[in-house]
């Protein structure tokens, strides 16, 4: 694994950075004179420059602090949930990380973040335009957008401090199986990162009210509750706004998915050690061999049996 692999990653985090903020940037200067922090002197471009440059070292202090200690808590929950049915193993599993799966890995955080955005988009959007009722409704409509977006950067670190424990925890290869007793009844064997169980959950959650919410703040609210006379020019930046922004926020969290490779050793070394201690076995990979094809001496077989427990 080298520093290639960092690459293209960061050329999209730097482009998308710069878009976002240039796209932010241009949304504001209608509102040149506003201020949404009274005590940050400049402009309402100012005072999101400024939310963003402390958000940095809180999602730097939420990996170093917060992150371990969240994915324990997360291995000890799952452990207790599963304990009945399930065993826990670590698996020893490949190292290769290339460009692609670190901009796989930014998707659903950055869904996450879009979806809770309309949390408090009603808020962003309440204070900068009732200060200026007398806004244009297509100054309106720009705001509208660009509300999403900061809306989504705000929840960002929160996200990623549900999401960074999952990473760790797959980075880690802790698995569960189904145990050989639960093989009686009439199911699938079952195996599963404990990381991807809780990113699934997350995920799944993400992808199910993505639409909804881009729907609800880019078409309903503009254009039925607001009343601004939809027109094809403006139906088209709708879309390619919702198309868009994922990609934008994801530039933003790519950075600490990098912060993630230079720490990943020491992280999964930890939660490593602290599943030896929940009495998490070692296993190996298993071989899948094509129906038919030759088998090894038995005695050239590891000595750990817990691979065959893992019921691949």
């Amino acid at each position: 694994m080298g520093k290639a692999r960092f690459v293209f990653p960061f050329l999209f985090s730097a482009g998308g950075i710069a878009a976002a903020l240039y796209i932010i940037y241009r949304v504001t200067t209608i509102v040149p004179s506003f201020e949404f922090f009274p005590f940050i002197e400049g402009s309402l471009f100012t005072d999101i420059i400024v939310i963003l440059g402390i958000a940095i070292p809180v999602i730097v202090i939420e990996y170093f602090i917060i992150a371990l200690p969240l994915a324990a808590l997360f291995l000890l929950g799952s452990r207790m949930i599963k304990s009945a049915t399930y065993n826990f193993s670590i698996m020893d599993i490949g190292q290769d990380f290339g460009g692609y799966r670190m901009l796989r890995r930014s998707v659903a955080p950055a869904l996450f973040s879009i979806s809770s955005a309309g949390l408090i988009v009603g808020l962003i959007e309440g204070i900068i335009i009732d200060a200026l009722p007398l806004l244009p409704p297509e100054q309106r409509y720009l705001i509208s957008l660009s509300a999403t977006l900061m809306g989504a950067l705000i929840i960002m670190p929160i996200a990623l401090a549900l999401f960074i424990p999952t990473w760790i925890l797959n980075d880690a290869g802790i698995v569960t199986y189904l145990k050989e007793g639960q093989l009686n009844v009439r199911q699938c064997p079952d195996t599963e990162g404990v990381g991807r169980w809780y990113s699934s959950m997350l995920g799944g959650y993400s992808l199910f009210a993505f639409p909804i919410a881009m729907v609800s703040a880019h078409f309903v609210r503009p254009f039925i509750i607001e009343g601004i006379t939809p027109n094809p020019q403006l139906l088209l930046i709708s879309s390619l706004w919702t198309i868009g922004i994922p990609l934008l926020v994801m530039a933003f969290i790519l950075p600490v998915v990098f912060l993630n490779e230079a720490a990943q050793r020491r992280s999964v070394g930890f939660i490593q050690r602290f599943a030896r201690g929940l009495a998490a076995k070692e296993v190996e990979k298993p071989v899948i061999a094509a129906k038919g094809a030759k088998k090894e001496p038995k005695d050239e077989q590891p000595d750990e049996p817990a691979t065959e427990d893992l019921n691949y």
